[in-house]
């Protein structure tokens, strides 16, 4: 299979958007009901930026790559907290096809973790002195 042909057999970059908006906003709600103290500095999750595709991808005419924001809250979630969090998260992000877990930081005070998608999309949480949820999306036409 080619490379366009993949992008073929993907859902549109509207579709990714629109799912991954929603996803965002389901993490928000997720890490919210564990931590209420939370205070999201957006109203809603947004497209942050968008790009063309990287390799393999770069060549193909009509792709597109987007950046999605949780907003980012003001506060970090407790440490007695962050488990049912993080957990909580994954069971979302598993309902939209995320798993395959990376830990990248984690130890008290400061956890960066996240989780990709078969297209290869990345939904990274982090928190520490703030939280964060970002969605870096794969190559999709558009």
């Amino acid at each position: 299979m080619d490379t366009r042909q993949q992008l073929e057999s993907r859902r549109t970059s509207a579709q990714a958007q629109r799912d991954n908006l929603a996803l965002l906003s389901e993490v928000r709600s997720a890490l919210s009901e564990v931590a209420p103290a939370l205070a999201w500095r957006a109203p809603a999750p947004t497209v942050e930026s968008g790009s063309g595709c990287k390799e393999p991808f770069s060549q193909v005419d009509g792709t597109t790559s987007e950046v999605l924001t949780s907003g980012g809250a003001l506060g970090g979630i407790p440490e007695a907290d962050w488990d049912r969090a993080w957990q909580a998260v994954k069971a979302a992000a598993a309902k939209r096809g995320y798993g395959d877990e990376h830990v990248l930081l984690d130890k008290p005070g400061e956890h960066q973790m996240s989780l990709y998608d078969k297209d290869g999309s990345e939904l990274s949480v982090g928190t520490g002195t703030n939280t964060v949820a970002t969605i870096y999306g794969a190559c999709y036409l558009e």
